[in-house]
């Protein structure tokens, strides 16, 4: 019969079926040493990839075979590709933290783009998975100090931000929330970023790729907004005491229901429930990311008003410290709080070193900042000519535009999601909203929106107030021709100026709403009062923000009702409760010291005018009720800058008549914290503004007192920091020297003309002389750490005083200010002393040895002898000599014995201080020869010795060193006396000098240390054989013999004794 079609013919009886089929089994490594073998596998693996710059994963699968299976069709497919690169990134920490970044800095331009496709993926889970890829990257650039700043992702910032926009822009509501996440780690540059490092101060200073983000905020803002926009915040219940009769009553309800439809209930509880949690976690997710997004869009402009503070600066004076120090020196007396010079050094006409002086000062110290005000702004454009102020492109006005219309569609958009977390809570009968602790973090994340958009639009007006001034425009009245003509549209504003009304409106309308629902609190009591007393300090800190820059206030308008408010607030809780910083952290971001920190800014507002708009040049505050505002200052001084108390203070005005010893261990835990740091500025802020004007009549006394007394408490502040903080210390010396300057120290004011604030200030200078001492001892020595003061006869190098650990600018402030105060203590003396030696000391270990060591530069520790030199006469001449004895090292020579190499050159290392002490020794009084030298006579003498001691320390080159440069320092400051004796007699060209500082016992003492310093130095020639070379020996020996040609030539007899002597 026919086959059908499609069928086949079946097969013969003796068919024999040929096909197989096969597996294979592979097993990579059997035995006991399984696991060792693996590892051991892993780590060359590891190892051979870091050689070849190469990820590898744990499999052996390279970057490029794991990225070709993210193009897979298959979901899991390119989710196990995602895995496999993960697991590559995290095995670099098995290598070094460098080696590791390296690597992915290496593999950086590969990974990335096929990163950020799966950041678009359909699959929920192979976005998770890329999110947390790139979070392993953050982490992993971040594990090394030298990538600490992600700088090798700042050139991806514009690719990253492009992908997160698509992301953000996309239809899929899960993609979009994801694109939130995004933004956030790229605009925190962390792998999970959270509330409290957006509260954190330690998050201030960003990495370069927060930075260069900041460049395309504006590209991501509108999608943030429309995101924000879609989710609500008023779907979640509270769980606590908001719905409490509620909750009673529906649990009568349901004891009347039978058990099936309580089953059914409880099942659709747990659901809602779960749906709501998970909307509330988008919500707080997308509220962080715009947060994080908008703090780093402030960073631009705070580089710009830096770099536009630094062009303030250049144009003051421009002094260095003077390198020579000749003829009579004078301080310069009162000036500006804003001036930086200290010192003015001018030569007389007898000065021998005339031609060398000139008249120096100061340079590059950090000028106390104003508060940042229109007339900063202002100040920066007044070379601008006036036609270019009012020619603006058509072009530049529709960018203006449309900036000013965005931001104030952000603002209107954060006060209904405010006012959609309002609706959760109760109204109580007066001014304030009863809310859920569950419901206060997204209330605090919100109103940091409202104030960093708030911010943001500040500083953006600040760069084109110049063409939009405040006075071209009235809020008040274009409101009514608003209200005549109906509700306008953003959209439909024709010119920036009505931009500008609109976004004030919007900034009243969100500034009433924050005042009718503060101050949040609890239902009932709470188990923690300090959460609702976070978030009020939040609510404080933008009502000042929004309430203290209006666009269009004059400084004459009365005081807005949130002042009151907030006044009211504030004062009560002004207070300082230093045991509680103790035992809480400061990162964390609900502790008592954050709160108070955002308070202390909101203080900030209340105390510093606000501009100076008027004609009569009267200052405006946003508290204009002056009691008032003397109020908050005491309290705010009593809580941070109370009385310490100072032995020496005669009249206990500013000073406390009791020990307080207790007191200032509580200042110090106070100092370290961002509320101690902030209370530190908010000091000098109120001195840059008041200091000039402290002896006017206009001032009042209490407040000019109360003012001294804070800044008295300052040098605790500086002293606790230990150098942590050098913008703040900086700050704070700046201050406290603008203030002495105005201190009559020569103490001839007549009793009529004392005042008390002129006995406070007198008092203030007198503690500082003592307060100061800190700065220049050790820490390790200092009565602050609570550890006996020793005395120490050797420089220890790796010791370090808070001075040294201070940038350079900073050190001068404080050197400065020790000579202002002038009568230096004897430990000041002592310390500055040691200072100085060890400067010298480490350079020469750092130039010729191989180890380094922290101190000042040399041309700081000239600086210091300086300054110590012109305060001489103020202080006891002992005292003095010996801070220019110690100071020069030469008594312990250290650096010689921390030389690698020792040459017959190294007797020459002192020199330089050498010179610097003869000098300093020859002109610190009038006949220093009579005066001084029998004061030096001890010193003198052990150090003539020291070469003729050197034959019993024969074999030990360092000892020989030291005595060598000992012998030859009395040589030179014998010589030095000697010159200064010729000049000042006129007698260069006679054949001796009549003079009493040598005697017969003192002549025999120089010839023989004359005579034992040439012999063992030519015992280094012939025994170490440096230099075979006869002419080198011989200017060796004329620079050795250099000081010696003084003293044959002008000391009667000596050439003669000294010729006998060299012939036998």
């Amino acid at each position: 019969p026919r086959a059908k079609v499609g069928k086949r013919a079946p097969a013969k009886v003796n068919a024999t079926d040929t096909s197989f089929k096969t597996a294979t089994v592979a097993v990579r490594s059997q035995g006991q040493s399984l696991d060792k073998g693996r590892q051991q596998q892993g780590k060359d693996a590891t190892l051979s990839s870091a050689k070849r710059m190469e990820l590898f994963s744990s499999r052996g699968n390279t970057l490029a075979t794991l990225q070709m299976s993210l193009r897979h069709h298959a979901a899991p497919v390119r989710a196990s590709g995602l895995k496999g690169i993960r697991d590559a990134v995290q095995s670099l920490s098995l290598l070094d933290a460098a080696i590791g970044v390296a690597i992915l800095e290496a593999n950086l331009p590969s990974l990335l783009p096929h990163l950020c496709r799966c950041w678009l993926d359909e699959d929920d889970d192979v976005r998770a998975l890329a999110l947390n890829l790139y979070g392993d990257i953050l982490k992993c650039l971040s594990s090394s100090l030298e990538s600490v700043d992600l700088k090798c992702l700042a050139p991806f910032v514009p690719f990253l931000c492009a992908y997160a926009s698509s992301a953000l822009n996309s239809l899929d509501r899960s993609i979009r929330i994801d694109g939130s996440s995004i933004v956030a780690m790229l605009a925190s540059a962390v792998q999970s970023p959270s509330f409290s490092q957006l509260m954190s101060s330690s998050s201030s200073k960003m990495s370069a790729m927060s930075r260069e983000l900041s460049h395309h905020v504006d590209s991501l803002l509108p999608s943030m907004e429309r995101l924000l926009t879609s989710v609500s915040l008023g779907r979640r219940a509270s769980s606590s005491g908001r719905s409490a009769e509620s909750q009673k009553s529906n649990t009568a309800a349901g004891q009347k229901r039978g058990r099936s439809g309580k089953n059914a209930s409880s099942v659709q509880t747990k659901a809602v429930s779960k749906r709501e949690s998970r909307e509330s976690t988008t919500a707080q997710s997308i509220l962080l990311s715009l947060a994080f997004l908008l703090r780093t869009s402030l960073i631009s402009n705070d580089d710009m008003s830096g770099m536009n503070h630094t062009i303030r600066d250049k144009t003051q004076r421009d002094l260095l410290p003077s390198l020579y120090v000749s003829g009579e020196c004078s301080f310069l007396k009162g000036g500006s709080a804003q001036s930086n010079s200290l010192l003015l050094i001018r030569g007389t006409e007898g000065s021998r070193a005339a031609d060398k002086t000139r008249i120096c000062s100061i340079r590059d110290l950090p000028a106390i900042q104003d508060e940042v005000t229109n007339n900063s702004i202002n100040a920066l454009v007044e070379d601008i000519p006036t036609d270019d102020l009012s020619s603006r492109p058509k072009e530049k006005d529709a960018e203006s535009m449309e900036k000013v219309q965005q931001m104030t569609s952000l603002l209107e958009t954060l006060r209904g999601k405010f006012v959609e977390i309002a609706h959760l809570g109760k109204k109580t009968d007066a001014n304030g909203l009863m809310s859920s602790s569950n419901d206060l973090e997204t209330m605090d994340v919100l109103v940091q929106i409202i104030r960093l958009s708030h911010s943001r639009f500040q500083s953006y007006y600040q760069s084109i107030s110049k063409y939009y001034p405040r006075t071209e425009t009235d809020a008040s009245k274009s409101n009514k021709k608003r209200v005549k003509g109906g509700k306008k549209s953003t959209k439909d504003l024709q010119n920036v100026q009505e931009c500008l009304v609109a976004h004030q409106t919007s900034v009243d309308r969100v500034l009433q709403l924050l005042l009718e629902n503060f101050p949040v609190k609890s239902f009932g009591e709470t188990t923690n009062p300090e959460r609702y007393e976070f978030t009020n300090a939040c609510i404080c800190s933008a009502l000042a923000e929004l309430g203290g820059g209006a666009m269009f206030d004059d400084g004459k308008r009365k005081t807005s009702p949130w002042v009151n408010t907030v006044f009211s607030y504030v004062l009560p809780r002004l207070t300082c409760d230093q045991d509680s910083y103790e035992s809480k952290p400061e990162d964390d971001s609900y502790s008592e010291s954050i709160s108070t920190n955002m308070l202390l800014k909101v203080v900030m507002k209340l105390l510093l005018p606000i501009g100076n708009n008027s004609d009569d040049n009267t200052k405006s505050y946003l508290l204009n009720n002056i009691v008032k505002r003397q109020e908050i200052l005491e309290a705010f001084a009593k809580a941070f800058f109370p009385q310490v108390y100072c032995q020496l203070a005669p009249h206990h005005v500013i000073y406390a008549s009791s020990s307080t010893a207790e007191l200032e261990r509580k200042i110090r835990n106070v100092a370290n914290t961002a509320a101690g740091r902030t209370a530190c500025i908010l000091v000098t802020k109120l001195v840059a503004q008041s200091a000039d004007s402290l002896f006017n009549d206009s001032t009042e006394t209490e407040h000019a007192t109360l003012l001294l007394q804070m800044i008295s408490v300052l040098p605790t502040y500086v002293v606790a920091w230990e150098g942590k903080y050098p913008t703040e210390t900086g700050l704070a010396l700046a201050s406290i020297l603008s203030v002495v300057r105005q201190w009559e120290a020569s103490g001839n004011v007549s009793e009529e003309s004392r005042t008390p604030v002129t006995l406070a200030l007198e008092e203030l200078c007198l503690g500082l002389r003592y307060s100061l001492e800190a700065l220049y001892i050790p820490i390790e020595d200092s009565p602050a750490v609570k550890q006996p003061r020793k005395k120490r006869k050797k420089a220890n190098l790796k010791q370090t005083c808070i001075l040294e650990r201070l940038p350079e600018q900073a050190q001068k402030l404080a050197i400065g200010l020790a000579g202002l105060l002038q009568s230096p203590t004897e430990v000041t003396a002592k310390e500055l002393s040691q200072i100085c030696s060890k400067a010298f000391i480490s350079h020469i270990a750092t130039t010729n040895g191989d180890q380094e060591y922290e101190a000042v530069s040399l041309d700081m520790a000239n600086y210091i002898r300086e300054v110590v030199h012109l305060s001489r006469r103020t202080m006891p001449m002992p005292t003095y000599l010996s801070f220019l004895l110690d100071g020069s090292g030469i008594d312990l020579t250290t650096g010689i014995s921390l030389m690698q190499k020792q040459s017959p050159d190294n007797v020459f290392l002192y020199d330089s201080a050498i010179d610097q002490l003869s000098r300093f020794l020859t002109t610190s009084c009038d006949k220093a020869s009579q005066k001084v030298l029998p004061m030096l006579r001890p010193i003198i003498e052990k150090w003539l010795l020291a070469p003729t001691k050197i034959k019993e320390n024969d074999g030990a080159s360092n000892e020989t060193m030291k005595l060598l440069v000992q012998g030859r320092s009395a040589i030179s400051i014998l010589s030095a006396f000697t010159w200064d004796d010729v000049l000042s007699h006129n007698c260069a060209d006679n054949d001796f000098v009549p003079s009493t500082i040598l005697d017969d016992k003192l002549d025999q003492l120089l010839l023989n240390s004359i005579l034992s310093l040439c012999e063992v130095s030519g015992s280094f020639w012939s025994k170490g054989s440096h230099f075979d070379d006869t002419e080198a020996q011989q200017l060796y020996l004329a620079k050795l013999m250099g000081p010696v040609a003084v003293l044959l030539r002008y000391r009667k007899g000596m050439l003669k004794q000294f010729l006998e002597t060299v012939s036998k």
